[in-house]
């Protein structure tokens, strides 16, 4: 006759399996953070591609922040989506961040575009129709020049929303409209590089106690 579990052995069993399921929890998350990362990255080496061939039409001259007409403004992440086709790219799967415009309620991006310095886009947008896009040429090392970063809005409760569609430099103090680095990835930020490579970068290895303060922003 078979004999039957105890009730002590049924707990031990049970115990068991939730000692190994605490231990495998934490590496199934890792795992999952570390694909979407990976797409997070891709998402971005697309969106360099587009960047790209933009500039190419455009003498050389890096993506403007915004295209601005009597009727409305067409953003960076719009005017580059003829080239890659897909809104899809314009978000990271880390983000919680929304998907849309809290203000105009058209589809956003979670990354930040370094415009104050690709641009010369002022802060307050007051020169929002005289921005003058930079020449690629002009950036003296394009593989240490940030060009899009995973970004979260500056100002809690900003009136544009939670992205932060353009990134602030450092050394600027925080504006609405305008984004911080967003650490999704522990602890660090997907950052796509002038020269269209893409890395993960920590708080301290990019953004804080920097020498000089936007060393990987500005032009040199």
């Amino acid at each position: 006759m078979r004999r039957a579990f105890t009730l002590i052995e049924l707990l031990v069993v049970i115990a068991i399996i939730a000692i190994i399921a605490a231990m495998l929890f934490p590496v199934y998350a890792q795992a999952k953070e570390s694909a979407k990362r990976a797409t997070c990255i891709s998402n971005l080496r697309q969106l360099a591609i587009g960047m790209k061939l933009y500039a190419a039409d455009d003498d050389d001259r890096t993506m403007p922040s915004a295209y601005m007409t009597a009727t409305g403004v067409t953003y960076w992440n719009e005017l580059i989506n003829p080239y890659v086709k897909s809104t899809d790219v314009w978000h990271c799967p880390s983000s919680s961040l929304s998907k849309v415009d809290a203000n105009i309620g058209s589809i956003s991006t979670h990354y930040g575009y370094n415009a104050f310095y690709l641009t010369g886009l002022l802060t307050d947008f007051s020169n929002v129709f005289e921005q003058s896009p930079v020449s690629e040429s002009a950036v003296e090392f394009p593989s240490e020049t940030v060009n899009l970063v995973d970004s979260k809005a500056s100002v809690e409760g900003s009136w544009c929303g939670d992205d932060g569609r353009y990134v602030l430099p450092p050394s600027l103090d925080d504006a609405e409209c305008w984004g911080r680095p967003n650490w999704l990835h522990t602890q660090k930020a997907n950052v796509l590089w002038l020269d269209i490579h893409a890395t993960s970068r920590s708080l301290g290895s990019l953004y804080q106690s920097q020498d000089p303060v936007d060393r990987w922003f500005d032009l040199r």
